[in-house]
């Protein structure tokens, strides 16, 4: 419980979003004995803020000061830590709404970022061709998600949270995504495979 104490007090006295990563890939770097999955839950939830906060929707998609939402399918995702790190937060003027979805809803293409929980695996080709065409970054911790078509893929690295990157998912979404959060991805992809 320190760690997690710990975590949420130094997220919420950093006032920049690339520090916030940084201390969060820190906090990750903790013995596989002392990270719990609630502690892994709270890292992926810290760096779902930070996406939002390190990637640009097209005008069309996020007007200014419009809330920006984050659907999030599946099981339990995360255990309740995403609900406690998004609480009050806004990215760059967007006030955050969580909003929990089926994987066959329409509500997903109205979504900025869309979480995929890997409880719904076998729903994902069907969830990512419904979003096709729509500027949703699409986020799982299911493995080769971001081989798959999906843009930013969880993993584990020894007892670390990671993420790879799919730029050619998130260009042909209109995404713009930060330098700065290229630069700490674990891996950058330019292609897809099929799910």
């Amino acid at each position: 419980m320190a760690l997690l104490r710990l975590s949420e007090s130094v997220i919420r006295g950093i006032r920049s979003p690339l520090v916030v990563l940084a201390v969060i890939a820190g906090l990750s770097a903790r013995s596989a004995s002392a990270q719990s999955v609630a502690d892994e839950n709270q890292v992926k939830a810290a760096y779902l803020l930070n996406f939002a906060r390190f990637v640009e929707w097209p005008a069309d998609v996020l007007a200014v000061s419009s809330p920006l939402i984050i659907g999030v399918i599946g099981d339990n995702p995360l255990d309740g830590a995403l609900e406690d790190v998004l609480r009050g937060k806004s990215a760059n003027g967007h006030p955050i709404q969580l909003r929990r979805l089926r994987w066959d809803e329409l509500l997903l293409t109205t979504c900025q970022i869309v979480f995929i929980s890997d409880s719904d695996e076998a729903h994902l080709p069907q969830i990512l061709k419904s979003l096709t065409g729509a500027s949703a970054l699409t986020v799982s911790d299911i493995g080769r998600f971001s081989l798959r078509g999906g843009m930013i893929e969880f993993r584990m690295v020894g007892n670390r949270v990671r993420f790879d990157i799919n730029r050619k998912t998130a260009i042909a979404a209109r995404l713009d995504i930060s330098s700065k959060l290229l630069s700490v991805a674990r891996a950058l992809h330019e292609e897809s495979t099929t799910p």
